[in-house]
């Protein structure tokens, strides 16, 4: 009887250190998880503000033309 029952905390001992490297490999995916999700976070802020730097650019322009555009209807009237 004495042999089973150090089977079967052997059995127990070797459960726990599963659960243990399970739980240490779920702890690592989730934080690839989260890291993936910061630098996706990061490359949509770049986008933005290279949309706005596009905008801004596009918006001087207008403002050429629109001054262009004053400047012609002075000269023909």
């Amino acid at each position: 009887m004495n042999h089973k029952n150090n089977e079967g905390t052997k059995s127990v001992s070797q459960a726990a250190k599963l659960a243990v490297i399970a739980g240490a490999i779920t702890t690592l995916g989730d934080a690839l998880a989260t890291i993936a999700a910061g630098l996706a976070l990061e490359d949509e802020i770049k986008d933005s503000d290279r949309s706005t730097h596009d905008i801004d650019k596009l918006q001087k322009q207008i403002d050429e033309l629109h001054n262009e555009m004053k400047q012609l209807k002075r000269m023909l009237r």
